[in-house]
């Protein structure tokens, strides 16, 4: 499904997380369907100075509606994970391999 046939099938919705360079969560805000449910783990974590690996590494159950705080939080690290640095080191490996 593309995003528009989600958006014409869904409607819009948005989980967006505000955090330092090191992951400590600043804020966070949701919207769409059942935001006020959603936004209560993001409360907790900014509550306790948790780090956005604690939201990114908790277990939650699958398939809920939950899950997308975990995703979200997991999409901090993707520019680190799929980063030209992590390439170079792939390809440096491969010779190896």
């Amino acid at each position: 499904m593309t995003e528009e046939q989600a958006r014409a099938t869904h409607g819009d919705g948005l989980v967006k997380a505000v955090t330092t360079k090191s992951g400590k969560i600043l804020g966070a805000s949701i919207l769409g369907a059942h935001a006020g449910e959603l936004i209560q783990v993001w409360a907790l974590a900014i509550g306790q100075g948790l780090n956005i690996k604690a939201l990114a590494g908790m277990i939650a159950p699958y398939p809920t509606l939950g899950e997308i705080n975990k995703r979200a939080a997991g999409a901090f690290f993707t520019p680190k994970l799929f980063g030209d640095r992590t390439k170079r080191l792939v390809r440096f490996l491969a010779h190896f391999g």
